[in-house]
């Protein structure tokens, strides 16, 4: 009875920290909107170094012992194939802030996390195992593929729906909803590619676990390399957009300093929710590798519609797109639910 209820409470305690991990991600661009002296390059910067590079860092520095041999024994060819995945990653990054300032985070969110759990799903079946496209954990992602399309393309009438209507408060001038919602699904493909750098860096995590690192932790070897893949992508789109837009010096205006923390907050939102998904299927055992992951994708979905609906982009759209909004919402959980009973089947 004791070991049962041990379980139970390691599963509670596991999923309350991934439901934490989705809100956090869910709502990490909310800051953004409140950087009002800088432009879009400067708040994503600090974001992306904070959030890609300075606190993975310190995380894995401060949780894995004897890193530097850990990276030493893992062949060259693995590291180097971790940072593509990485550049990739982050192109898709890039394309995530300029689509949720298009969209707005409700819809944004929508439609990258529906492609991302898609093709983060199918590609690496496809890939890696086409013999298993008519198993049946190759039907579950193919009807959960089908289903998400679905789903995004009912959160896409309800962007027009919004556009016609008056736009999305707060978007920028002159932005066009097609160009928006073309960004974010170029970004929902590219941003499923931060799961192939964890596939990639298998031989990195297993060196680390070997040299004593804690299960929990290990992981961090694999993901602070591909973050920082994905920060170099993301510094070189922001200093191409300040030596255009003459921007850089607007990091120094009198009354941006809060700004700072704004960017600062974005990253340890973003990263936070990475580091408390990552606990939280370890404290949920083999039940985790089947519901985390769609745990943290509604925790997400949910929580960036709501923080989008807060923060007044819905709120000349009419009860009609609103509806649309929330059914295809509705039915890209579903879709997630789907897909992740093929990681069980």
């Amino acid at each position: 009875m004791k070991g049962g209820e041990g379980m139970n409470l390691g599963i509670f305690f596991g999923a309350a920290l991934i439901l934490a991990g989705g809100i956090l991600q869910g709502t990490f661009a909310v800051p953004m909107k409140y950087a009002r002296k800088w432009s879009h390059e400067n708040i994503w910067l600090v974001f992306c170094f904070t959030g890609m590079v300075a606190f993975p860092w310190i995380l894995t520095a401060a949780t894995v012992p004897s890193l530097a041999q850990v990276y030493a024994s893992t062949a060259a060819r693995t590291l180097w194939l971790i940072v593509l995945c990485g550049l990739l990653w982050g192109v898709g990054a890039t394309l995530t802030g300029i689509g949720l300032r298009l969209l707005g985070i409700g819809l944004g969110f929508a439609v990258i996390l529906g492609l991302s759990a898609s093709v983060g799903s199918m590609v690496p079946l496809l890939v890696l195992t086409p013999e298993k496209i008519f198993s049946p954990q190759g039907i579950y992602y193919l009807v959960g593929t089908l289903v998400m399309f679905g789903g995004i393309a009912l959160v896409a009438v309800a962007g027009s729906l919004r556009e016609k209507a008056g736009g999305a408060q707060g978007r920028p001038a002159g932005s066009s909803f097609v160009t928006g919602l073309l960004v974010c699904i170029a970004s929902g493909v590219l941003s499923s590619l931060l799961n192939f750098g964890y596939a990639f860096g298998a031989e990195a995590i297993e060196n680390a676990r070997r040299l004593g690192a804690s299960p929990v932790w290990a992981s961090g070897v694999a993901a602070a390399p591909t973050t920082t893949g994905g920060f170099v992508a993301n510094l070189l789109y922001c200093a191409w957009n300040m030596r255009r837009n003459h921007t850089f010096s607007r990091y120094w205006i009198p009354g941006a300093g809060g700004h700072w923390l704004l960017g600062l907050t974005m990253g340890a939102f973003w990263y936070g929710g990475l580091a408390a998904y990552g606990m939280g299927i370890f404290r949920m055992g083999a039940f985790g590798t089947v519901a985390g992951w769609s745990l943290l994708m509604g925790a997400i979905m949910v929580s960036s519609n709501v923080a989008g609906l807060a923060t007044g982009e819905w709120r000349h759209a009419g009860r009609r797109a609103k509806g649309y909004l929330f059914a295809g919402s509705a039915v890209i959980l579903a879709a997630i639910g789907i897909l992740s009973m093929a990681q069980g089947s």
